[in-house]
């Protein structure tokens, strides 16, 4: 392991410990982040916070909407994971709100992936120090324009082991001065999203939410951090910050 790399991995396990003693003093910030990043980041931002470069990642792959890679071999919530992937999307380019600045891939999901054998009730209670309490049930919707050809309206139920943590509903969130713009334009960035169903969407959709799977799957048991709502809402709102 490279110096670069050995401060890159002790600089997230120390902001992860901070995160999780602070916890029980102050409630969690609602938009539930990864530390030490920020939802929105670009690609480049994350690989300065890590101390390293693309050509150190894996599975590295851009395209004119989309950015994505992995980081191998990190310590998350005391518990060592295979991999790390980060996942951006340009929404101000999928969105076609007039008057954005287009080509921004912004940071909108982080999977966390542990070993099939390992054990993972430590993760899970650094979570809810973390994040506090979990929700019952998590509504995925489609996750981009790029990947579902439909709106799933269905939730998913939390069991022992698979739970959700969620930030704010949309609806909690927009303001009336920002509700017409977002309605018009939102659809653009998730399919089978329309007049029809914006209100179930809006009352229901989560800013962030975090999955946690104790399951095995084909990537591995894991934790995945979902904003691409929060990102969506700084591109139609304009609170991104450049």
């Amino acid at each position: 392991m490279t110096k670069k790399r050995r401060f890159a991995v002790l600089l997230l396990c120390t902001v992860f410990l901070c995160a999780c003693g602070k916890a029980e003093k102050k409630a969690p910030a609602d938009n539930l982040e990864f530390p030490p990043l920020a939802w929105g980041m670009t690609p480049e931002e994350v690989l300065n916070a890590f101390q390293t470069a693309k050509e150190h990642t894996v599975l590295y792959d851009e395209n004119k909407l989309t950015t994505s890679f992995g980081i191998s071999d990190i310590e998350v919530f005391g518990q060592q994971a295979e991999r790390v992937l980060f996942s951006f999307i340009d929404y101000a380019s999928l969105s076609k709100m007039p008057g954005q600045e287009e080509g921004e891939h912004r940071l909108c999901q982080i999977g966390v992936y542990y070993p099939q054998d390992a054990e993972l009730t430590p993760v899970k209670e650094k979570l809810q120090q973390a994040y506090g309490s979990t929700v019952s049930e998590y509504y995925p919707f489609s996750t981009t324009a790029l990947l579902a050809d439909a709106m799933n309206l269905k939730p998913l139920p939390e069991s022992d082991s698979v739970q959700y943590w969620g930030g704010s509903v949309l609806g909690d969130v927009l303001s009336e001065n920002d509700l017409e713009t977002c309605q018009t334009y939102w659809k653009n960035c998730r399919r089978g999203l329309n007049e029809e169903n914006w209100d179930f969407f809006k009352d229901h959709a989560r800013m962030v939410s975090v999955i946690f799977s104790d399951q095995e799957s084909e990537l591995g048991k894991g934790v995945e951090w979902d904003a691409h709502n929060f990102v969506v809402h700084q591109i139609l709102t304009g609170q991104t910050d450049d």
